[in-house]
């Protein structure tokens, strides 16, 4: 083998190990006990020129990381580099404890991160339903007023076919008063979507829609106001809210229609 090569070999073990969370003394005192397959400290201190007392901790963290294992010899302890496999099962600890605190450390970078606000007027506001098209989650929500909203979207935006089209689903709850459609339950699973309606009490004008970490608020069309937000923990509170009014809604009113063959 070259010795290109061999430096090249070299570098990429040190880089890897280093993932692992080996520092450059670890590294050292692990390879030259995976060289000899057993040594006790005073050998180790010899062959790496470090002090003693170096190895010995070096060696206690070796233990610790699962690297490296010991048997006792009379007062002495005797180390043995597992076989190099064992890598293989330490990294994927590593990712599971990773996954682990994934959700912890994005809680954290919600309550933190800066919310964005964007304001739309009038003809504008069917810019937020595209941005809603792109949902990365492939899902979106609504809290409507139907007959509000189409009015505000206008006759020749076709959110339902576009969404369709790009498969992304929708779930929605509707205020029944302001309804303008009747849907059969095939209609809402051809067209990608489950809905209920609100308790008939709740009869505002306004609506929202929700997808990512986008929260979208929409005013009645004589006003043609529109905003989102980005938030990370704004969309968990809506998030939570929607399936909590969800749980209380009841299934619309369908028509009764069966299944194209």
């Amino acid at each position: 083998m070259s010795e290109k090569r061999i430096i090249a070999q070299k570098k990429e073990l040190a880089e890897v190990l280093g993932r692992l969370g080996l520092n450059g003394r670890d590294q050292e005192v692990y390879l030259a006990l995976l060289r000899k397959g057993r040594a006790t400290i005073s050998p180790l201190a010899r062959t790496t020129t470090m002090p003693v007392t170096t190895v010995q901790s070096v060696l206690q963290r070796l233990v610790s990381r699962g690297f490296v294992g010991f048997t006792k010899r009379r007062s002495r302890h005797v180390y043995e580099a597992y076989d190099p496999t064992v890598l293989r099962k330490i990294a994927q600890d590593q990712e599971r404890d990773i996954a682990s605190i994934i959700p912890f450390l994005l809680n954290m970078r919600g309550a933190v991160a800066d919310a964005k606000i964007r304001i739309y007027w009038k003809e504008r506001v069917t810019d937020i339903f595209n941005q809603a098209l792109n949902a990365k989650s492939g899902k979106v929500y609504e809290i409507v007023s139907a007959r509000d909203i189409q009015e505000v979207l206008g006759e020749r935006f076709h959110f339902t076919k576009q969404r369709m089209q790009r498969n992304v689903r929708l779930r929605s709850l509707r205020i029944e008063k302001y309804e303008i459609k009747r849907y059969s339950r095939y209609t809402h699973v051809r067209e990608l979507r489950e809905a209920k309606f609100l308790p008939r009490e709740l009869t505002f004008r306004t609506s929202l829609m929700f997808w990512d970490t986008t929260i979208a608020f929409f005013t009645a069309k004589d006003e043609g106001l529109a905003w989102t937000v980005e938030s990370v923990s704004l969309s968990e509170t809506f998030r939570q809210l929607f399936e909590l009014l969800w749980s209380i809604s009841h299934p619309m009113e369908t028509l009764i229609e069966h299944p194209r063959p």
